[in-house]
């Protein structure tokens, strides 16, 4: 049996789309030890997997959160080269215990790429997103520049001193080349479709677009009263969610109250674990409010998706057919909203990525036009038909494998 350590990113929108690849590895009797942080133990053990925690206080969940939630994703990438010069040292110690065959890195997990690579390891990337470079930054108008500046600017020093601090204390002949993020292996897998990966030069036969590994579910599963309740209903279902991440602020959830209560459909806001549904006051008798929801689940009774563009949400909503109304949060969310606003299965509302809030008339004016348009409806039923054809889980696992082969 073959051995791999996958060192991943401790944050749900990565660690899930890896799992259902680690499951059918384990099930192809290749052995995977699995590394994030204490949080996520159950669900890589499900697996099948060994997992191993991150020493504790290095970086996890929250960590990523907050950084992303006060500054700029320069700011994440700041926190994630300091956890390097804990999590280097650490990992370089566990494989030369474990002498695997590959190791399989988060494109974001700089520490698994610079301790494969200072042991002479295969590398493989999962991606969990496209590559995006300077021609794609050309969407973003004057406005949202400006923004995108002054909200980055101020965290700039702090990753300059970050990536300096690891380049001082580690070998620099292991640090990735420029761009250092996402970071590319021997195989790298993007579990999304083709089409949704912009034009770009760093894509080459190394690069495997295996499409979601979304592993859909048809069994009805127990909701609660409450939330049963309130999805057993003749009208449409329209669920908000801005992710785990990027928390809507209690402005936009009030608006949507103010927007939508007189609309013929019943309304789920997901409004993240950093809102307390109290300060948003009473919501219209069509409305639920809940922190989280069981999101999949949500999406199989849901007639139109407002979402951050998250690639893990735009994926999930699109698998069941259900068209998108896209506020993005930041720039790689504008390219997945308008990758899917051309093929005509949403709509994008990007006033957030200049510090603006959605205008009311115009988040109504999309949610309606999904809810009653059926060439979005269709457009979004055509895409879920194609979604899988790159072989999800099983692809990828057949990369590895290939790659594992390869090198014996």
């Amino acid at each position: 049996m073959s051995r791999i350590v996958l060192t991943g990113m401790p944050a749900a929108g990565h660690l899930n789309p890896s799992l259902p690849l680690v499951r059918e590895l384990v099930r192809r009797r290749v052995e995977v030890t699995y590394y994030t942080s204490d949080e996520f133990r159950d669900q890589v053990e499900h697996t099948g997997a060994e997992f191993r925690p991150y020493p504790a206080g290095t970086i996890a969940a929250e960590d990523i959160a907050e950084a992303t939630r006060t500054g700029s994703p320069v700011r994440v990438v700041t926190r994630v080269l300091t956890a390097t010069e804990t999590l280097l040292p650490f990992l370089l110690t566990e494989l030369r215990a474990q002498q695997p065959a590959a190791v399989a890195f988060d494109s974001n997990a700089i520490w698994g790429r610079m301790a494969a690579v200072s042991l002479g390891l295969p590398t493989i990337s999962f991606m969990t997103t496209m590559m995006l470079g300077g021609a794609s930054m050309k969407s973003l108008t004057a406005r949202e520049w400006v923004h995108f500046i002054r909200t980055a600017m101020p965290d700039v020093p702090g990753a300059i001193a970050a990536k300096r601090q690891v380049l001082r204390r580690f070998d620099k002949q292991i640090f990735p080349p420029r761009p250092t993020f996402p970071m590319r292996g021997d195989v790298t897998l993007f579990p999304i479709p083709r089409w949704l990966q912009p034009p770009d030069p760093r894509i080459d036969e190394r690069c495997h677009y295996i499409g979601p590994t979304i592993e859909q579910d048809t069994r009805n599963r127990d909701l609660d009263a409450e939330l049963a309740a309130h999805l057993d209903t003749l009208e449409p279902l329209v669920l908000v969610s801005l992710g785990t991440l990027h928390a809507g602020s209690d402005a936009f959830f009030r608006s949507c109250f103010e927007v939508f209560a007189d609309l013929p459909a019943r309304f789920l806001l997901s409004v993240g674990s950093h809102t307390d549904p109290a300060r948003l006051g009473q919501p219209p008798t069509n409305t639920l409010v809940r922190a989280s929801v069981p999101q999949l689940d949500v999406l199989r009774r849901t007639a139109v998706f407002v979402t951050h563009g998250g690639m893990n949400s735009v994926l999930e909503g699109l698998a069941y057919g259900v068209p998108l109304v896209v506020i993005p949060q930041q720039f790689e969310q504008l390219v997945i909203g308008q990758a899917v606003a051309d093929r005509g299965a949403g709509a994008v509302l990007r006033q957030n990525l200049s510090n603006r809030p959605v205008p009311p008339a115009e988040l109504r004016a999309a949610v309606e036009r999904a809810l009653t348009d059926s060439d979005q409806r269709t457009a979004a039923k055509t895409i879920s038909e194609t979604l899988y054809q790159g072989g999800g889980a099983a692809a990828g696992a057949e990369a590895i494998q290939s790659l594992l082969t390869s090198k014996l």
